[in-house]
């Protein structure tokens, strides 16, 4: 298959997800210009302190697919095919040679990046629409139906209608509504909905998984208050603060095994900022500050391989006065690698779960791990023929 072969392929997929589901793709433009805006940030302040950045992509795929858009302070920006995310490629000696102060802002620059990125987002919201606010829930409705669990699409459930009560129980919360089918696995569950004014009662079974094909969202009560351009700037400050403070928490829950069966992959994320797309415009806006806030705070872990960690290494640099051994760098970013590849594929897990049922889930996992595996093969192969010729031939 030839290039443009592969990019007339690329974008009639591209053409048919956004036929098939709008807020997919846009959940994964949002996904693509925070990536960019991260590295935009470490680009700026590498040229703010004279490292070399000789690339600059939007997107990814191979050089010979790049197209050139223009080049400024010695960076050539191109767009590459597949346009989720972006890099910056430092010149190595630059980089290294460069004091550890700019390094350390280099580095820092990017998480910094996606956390401005929310506060922007939210003083412009405040400052044109007020400030939103929610005073509880009004109501849990079905979003989405299942295409392989049919349970509730064959009893008649249709997307919008509003879930009034569980076996005589009011719901309040889409919890109620999980714990209620989970509760009840192969057993009758009678539910109370709500369509345009129209009640009715619809008898379901949940199957083994305690589920009957139905994604949920609520309705909130908000209301909104105007305010000025200094207060929304407060507000939007303020908003930001508290996302970071519970994105943190949640980290914390993570690390120490807590809340592993809601850790995500690139679909989950993908699906519920489908979701928040779809329920409109200020849903849209806090799903994008809550994911750059996320990227901020991985991105800031002192781990390896990481902004963080890189940080972490350039601070052992200056307290020991020399860096560590290539070698030993090489083996602890390899080590952290491994690591989230392990967590990604349970993440990955964890969404199959939700989407295909635990029967499913399990092969659909295999088989998304062999086509990375038959992905990435390639590129590590050619790796190590490049690196593998001796020096001083071609």
């Amino acid at each position: 298959m030839n290039i443009n072969t592969r990019k007339a392929a690329m974008w009639a997929a591209i053409l048919l997800i956004g036929a098939w589901k709008f807020g997919v793709v846009i959940a994964l433009l949002i996904i693509g210009v925070l990536i960019t805006l991260h590295e935009f940030g470490h680009w700026l302040i590498a040229r703010r302190f004279g490292i070399e950045v000789p690339v600059f992509a939007v997107g990814f795929g191979r050089r010979d697919q790049a197209h050139i858009i223009g080049r400024l302070w010695g960076t050539e920006f191109q767009i590459r095919p597949f346009p989720l995310g972006g890099f910056i490629s430092p010149e190595p000696r630059s980089f290294e040679t460069a004091s550890i102060k700019a390094r350390a802002a280099t580095l820092a620059a990017g998480p910094l990046m996606n956390l401005l990125i929310p506060v922007v987002l939210f003083f412009l919201l405040f400052a044109a629409s007020g400030v939103p606010r929610v005073d509880g829930m009004k109501d849990v409705f079905v979003s989405g139906l299942s295409d392989t669990v049919t349970i509730a699409e064959q009893r008649g459930i249709e997307i919008g209608d509003i879930i009034l009560a569980v076996n005589g129980t009011a719901i309040e919360r889409p919890a109620q509504v999980v714990d209620g089918l989970a509760d009840n696995k192969l057993k009758p569950v009678t539910l109370t909905l709500e369509n345009a004014g129209q009640r009715k009662i619809v008898d379901v079974v949940p199957n083994a998984d305690g589920k009957i094909g139905i994604q949920m969202a609520y309705h909130v009560n908000r209301t909104i208050e105007q305010v000025g351009p200094l207060d929304a700037a407060f507000y939007a400050v303020s908003e930001t603060a508290g996302m970071v403070k519970s994105t943190v928490s949640m980290y914390g829950d993570l690390l120490t095994g807590k809340n592993l069966n809601q850790l995500s992959s690139i679909v989950g994320i993908v699906a519920e900022g489908s979701k928040q797309v779809n329920s409109g415009f200020i849903e849209a806006v806090y799903f994008t500050a809550m994911l750059s806030i996320a990227l901020a705070i991985l991105n800031a872990l002192p781990l390896p391989g990481l902004d963080g960690g890189q940080l972490l290494l350039l601070g052992i640099e200056k307290y020991r006065g020399k860096p560590l051994s290539p070698v030993t760098q090489g083996k602890l970013t390899v080590a952290v690698i491994v690591f989230f590849v392990a967590l990604s594929f349970y993440a990955l897990y964890n969404d199959f779960v939700w989407l295909l049922g635990s029967f499913w889930a399990v092969p659909a996992t295999v088989a998304t791990l062999c086509l990375v595996f038959c992905m990435v093969l390639p590129l590590v192969n050619s790796y190590r023929l490049r690196n593998s010729k001796p020096h001083g031939k071609p």
